[in-house]
């Protein structure tokens, strides 16, 4: 988990809520881009075990995972976590009961279903359907929001591919990490059929990037700047032939 700006008086809830659940992870990890004094609430919740680790500045929204993949030992599965999301108590455990299942998916409780209008062009984020199966595909788009499971093999091969997302997709973790997952075979699996969203911290929003991302449509030309022509055919691929099942079965 990462935060920034005022959002640091209040992320001590998110990380209050994971550690109050009913599966406990292994480390909690607070990564910040300075050393800015920390709120009560995080000196004692790093007594209980948090760790605030300092990294340079410049990660953005990848600083919840860049600086695990680049300088932590890679021997298990990482689950990112947002600021602004009060977790409920069976979220870590229904995640990693379901990497257990299915250790080589990316695993998530909320996902888009990628829309693509050509072979090499994506539809207007906006306009992509709630994913609406427990099956794995390349595309199925994970949201950060309620949080994702990354299993080893991916964490190693997102070190290879360096920061390139710095300039590919500076404002939209989410895009990279779909990207990193389809080039190299990793399928995203959601955890129910319907998509899952927890509660917002009160006031968390007023500094968020949805509306830069959403509504003003840097998501869209973040996915066109880091997709391939390789991840473009494996997700126009797909699309078609779910396309063609469901003609079929209708």
């Amino acid at each position: 988990m990462t935060t920034h700006g005022d959002r640091l008086r209040d992320v001590w809830l998110a990380i209050e809520s994971i550690g109050r659940g009913a599966y406990l992870p292994g480390r909690i990890i607070l990564w910040l881009d300075h050393e800015a004094g920390l709120p009560w609430r995080l000196r004692r919740l790093r007594k209980r075990g948090l760790e605030v680790k300092y990294v340079e500045a410049g990660w953005g929204v990848h600083t919840k995972y860049w600086p695990y993949v680049s300088t932590q030992a890679i021997t298990g599965p990482l689950i990112t976590a947002d600021d602004d999301i009060i977790y409920p108590p069976n979220w870590l455990g229904d995640l990693s009961h379901a990497h257990r299942a299915h250790p080589d998916d990316v695993i998530a409780f909320r996902a888009h279903t990628v829309g693509m209008s050509t072979p090499s062009v994506f539809a207007p984020y906006t306009t992509w359907l709630p994913c609406l199966t427990t099956e794995p595909r390349y595309s199925n788009f994970a949201t950060s929001v309620s949080g994702q499971l990354i299993p080893p093999a991916l964490q190693r091969h997102i070190l290879g591919e360096g920061t390139a997302f710095t300039s590919a997709a500076p404002t939209a973790d989410d895009v990279w990490l779909h990207r990193c997952a389809v080039t190299f075979g990793f399928a995203t699996r959601q955890v129910e059929e319907t998509p899952l969203h927890w509660w917002f911290i009160p006031g968390s929003q007023v500094s968020g990037l949805n509306a830069q991302n959403v509504i003003g449509g840097a998501n869209d030309r973040q996915m066109q700047a880091s997709h391939t022509s390789q991840t473009r055919a494996r997700l126009w691929n797909e699309l078609r032939a779910g396309s063609q099942t469901n003609s079929m079965s209708a």
